[in-house]
């Protein structure tokens, strides 16, 4: 290679990894959160919208379609216009857990989905009301057994991540809790501030105030492993229940048949502003959440393994969603 060819090239890597992108969105682009505002990938949405609009040269819009455990959102993306304009910021529920447990669903993530991004992973807290008595997960297990079925449990919704850690735990620990649907995270908390329910998983940034204030108590962390930012609190599998593991995650998926060209733009332009430390600074150490910004086949694999996961839980457990 000649030195005309080396200038060449390197101004061609200087120039990347906008250089190869040939695709440029025509309008707003919108970003649906498949839960209320307010919650944990609500905020994320809302942090990644304006640099990301920034970049495209478009707005990008948040559009809040809560309900069904994240489904409702899914099927309206899955189902919109495949021309880059649409984005989902997916979570376990609707992306892993209703695919593999749900008796139907009005989409199917590998036909239906192309990935752009995964986002990012967070933990998950187990805590529960005061009036409870427990100070452990082992104490909670224990009030569990002496009284089936008494303890009610809340969740963000059916098929979400937040009702199948409790009824993992359930499985686990040969317990009987009942289930309490809400329709997101805020009315969830706000029944376990009440006492209107016993015990709620949930990501830590809807918790931690309230445990901070003395209102809640966090019996274990949800996760394969301690999160630093809360290394007190034992996981679940070091509470006794090897192997245990319901981490949150968020990823974002556009509609299948969405251009090559558009998804590749989209995932330059997010896996750089996920890995901005400004925005991990920011944000990201507020959300608990541990900034990835993947390929899409890195989110692709993260989406299959989970589901694959909830498969097999509910083949040995025989746990469905109606």
């Amino acid at each position: 290679m000649n030195a005309a060819q080396c200038l060449l090239a390197a101004l061609l890597l200087a120039a990347a990894p906008g250089a190869f992108a040939d695709w440029s969105p025509t309008r707003p682009v919108k970003l649906v959160v498949p839960f209320a505002p307010g919650g944990q990938p609500d905020v994320v949405a809302r942090s990644l919208a304006g640099p990301l609009g920034d970049a495209l040269g478009q707005p990008v819009v948040v559009e809040n379609r809560p309900g069904a455990g994240g489904n409702i959102a899914a099927e309206a993306v899955a189902k919109a216009a495949p021309d880059g304009h649409t984005l989902l910021i997916g979570t376990n529920g609707p992306l892993a857990v209703s695919p593999a447990l749900a008796k139907s669903l009005p989409y199917d993530v590998a036909r239906d989905f192309a990935f752009v991004t995964l986002v990012g992973t967070a933990p998950g807290l187990i805590a529960v009301h005061p009036s409870l008595g427990a100070a452990t997960l082992a104490e909670l297990v224990a009030k569990a057994k002496a009284k089936p079925g008494a303890l009610n449990f809340a969740s963000v919704g059916k098929g979400s991540i937040s009702q199948l850690t409790m009824e993992q735990l359930n499985g686990a620990a040969g317990i009987r809790t009942e289930h309490i649907p809400y329709n997101g995270g805020a009315p969830a908390v706000t029944a376990l501030l009440a006492g209107d329910v016993q015990v709620l998983a949930l990501n830590p940034t809807a918790l931690i105030p309230h445990v901070k204030a003395g209102k809640l108590k966090v019996v274990a962390q949800t996760g394969a492993k301690r999160s630093p930012l809360i290394p007190d609190v034992p996981t679940v599998a070091e509470s006794g229940y090897p192997g245990f593991d319901a981490s949150v995650w968020m990823v974002i998926v556009v509609p299948a048949k969405t251009p090559p060209e558009a998804v590749r733009r989209l995932r330059t332009d997010l896996s750089r502003i996920i890995r901005d430390p400004a925005l991990k600074s920011s944000l990201w150490d507020k959300q608990w959440i541990d900034p990835v910004g993947s390929s899409p086949e890195v989110a692709e694999r993260v989406v299959r393994e989970e589901a694959d996961r909830w498969s097999r839980f509910g083949r040995s457990t025989g746990f469905a969603l109606d």
